[in-house]
This record gives C-alpha cells, sequence and structure tokens, in this order.
C-alpha cells in the first residue's frame, strides 16, 4: 500500500489534480490489486491482459479505458523511480468506445414536464433547475455548485463555472426566476447559512424528482436529467453555424420560446 500512497502523493504535488481523480485512481490500483493477487512489483504483461479480459465481462467500455489508463500511468511512475525495469503495460492497448449518441428530450416534453412541476416551493426549485439546466448547457452538480455571491456581483446576470472557467450569461426571464428563488423560496426550502444557491439539494434528489414528472406528465419512456442538456447541443452540433457564437444565443433565445412556454 505504501506504493500507492506514494504514486497518489505523486500525482497530487506534481500535476495538481482535484480530490475526486485521485480518488479514481486509488480505487482503480486497489481494485487491480485485488484482482491480480500478486506484489505490483513483479506484474507481468500477461497479468494485465488477464486483467483487460475480467474487465470486459464486468465493466462498461468507457469504465474500462479508464482502469486500464489509470494503470498505465501507475506502472509508468514506478519506471521513472526505477523501481521497475520494464513497464508491464507496454504495447497495450485498449479500443476506444464507439460514440454514443446523445439522448434527447423532444421539445414539447420539456415543455410537458415544466408544467407538471408542482406550484410549490419544491416546484419552484424543480422548474429553476430544469431552466438553467438547459439554458446553461451545464451538468446537474455544476448547478449545484453555483453561489449566491457570484449571483449577487453580476446582478444574476451570469452564472460562473469555477471549475471550467466559464462565465455563462442567462436570459433575463431566467435571471429573474433565479433572483426570486433566492430571495424568496430558498430559506422556505431549507435554513443555513450557505452560500449555495440550492443548499440541501442533491444530484440523486433531483434526478429522482425529475423521472417522477416525466412519468406524471405522460412520458413513457425512461427519462434522465442528462437529456436536457443534450438536447440543446445535439440542435448545435448538426448546424453549420456551430462555431458562431451568435448563432448559438439566438438559437438558445428560439428554443425557450418554444420549449418553455412562451407562446
Amino acid at each position: 500500500m505504501e506504493l500507492l500512497k506514494n504514486f497518489i502523493k505523486y500525482k497530487s504535488d506534481s500535476k495538481g489534480l482535484k480530490k475526486e481523480t485521485l480518488e479514481l485512481y486509488r480505487g482503480d490500483i486497489k481494485d487491480f490489486e485485488e484482482f491480480i493477487e500478486k506484489d505490483l512489483l513483479e506484474i507481468k504483461k500477461e497479468d494485465i491482459l488477464k486483467y483487460i479480459e475480467f474487465l470486459k465481462k464486468n465493466y462498461q467500455p468507457n469504465s474500462i479505458i479508464r482502469k486500464i489508463s489509470t494503470i498505465k500511468t501507475f506502472y509508468k511512475y514506478l519506471l521513472e523511480k526505477r523501481m521497475i525495469d520494464d513497464n508491464p503495460t507496454e504495447g497495450i492497448t485498449i479500443e476506444k468506445a464507439p460514440e454514443r449518441e446523445l439522448e434527447t428530450l423532444e421539445l414539447w416534453e420539456i415543455n410537458n414536464i415544466l408544467d407538471t412541476c408542482t406550484k410549490d416551493y419544491k416546484g419552484t426549485r424543480d422548474r429553476l433547475v430544469i431552466k438553467l439546466l438547459v439554458e446553461t448547457n451545464l451538468s446537474i452538480n455544476d448547478i449545484l455548485k453555483i453561489q449566491i455571491s457570484d449571483l449577487e456581483m453580476s446582478s444574476y446576470e451570469y452564472i460562473f463555472n469555477d471549475d471550467k472557467g466559464e462565465k455563462i450569461q442567462i436570459s433575463e426571464e431566467v435571471s429573474k426566476d433565479l433572483e426570486y428563488y433566492v430571495k424568496n423560496v430558498r430559506d422556505k426550502l431549507f435554513s443555513g447559512n450557505s452560500n449555495l444557491v440550492f443548499f440541501g439539494f442533491s444530484r440523486q434528489s433531483f434526478r429522482a424528482r425529475f423521472i417522477a414528472l416525466g412519468k406524471k406528465c405522460g412520458i413513457e419512456r425512461e427519462i434522465t436529467p442528462n437529456m436536457l442538456r443534450n438536447t440543446l447541443k445535439t440542435m448545435v452540433k448538426y448546424n453549420d453555424e456551430i462555431n458562431d457564437e451568435q448563432f448559438f444565443l439566438d438559437l438558445k433565445e428560439k428554443y425557450f420560446k418554444i420549449g418553455i412556454g412562451d407562446d
């Protein structure tokens, strides 16, 4: 375990990686060690190939790629530190997983989901989160990290995404909804001194509520919150003007007039 500990420290010091990434490294190497049941310094190429066959039977392609990438990084580190003479992962490649078609929602489906949100405080929050997901193209995790102090600094006109260094302008309608939620609704749902706009709300909770809303409004297929951001992303992807920023903004405006009930 000392090897793993030193490797994690090395990656943390040299790359400044996020805690979540380091935990993935730690978990991937532990999984490998438990499967192989050998000293990590005595691993051969055949051991890696045997592990890959095991992964193919138990994991999705993207997970396999990540796990093997971690192991390759680990053994490159061991080689650099002169702890091994040969890299057992040398020459091993994993085929890239085929690109999956993005699952999207129809505009009428989004509109029906919004209309189905309850008229109470929780429904107001659900409606706001859905609008933010579509308009900003951020993930639910990013939305849940929005801070009140950032919004106040920009008069509720921008969303700041520190992880990606983005400053995203939002529509006047959503800006007003967001300010109303912070000043009139948020404290009715959760009391506390948190700077987070959606304090007390989790990704899992929103996912469950979103799926329930879909069923309530008559959507028979399985839906997830990711389909909200995929919808706009796909519309932009297949347009010749994908790199035109103004086109993107115009499309969002048109999209909201159609999809969020502005008849």
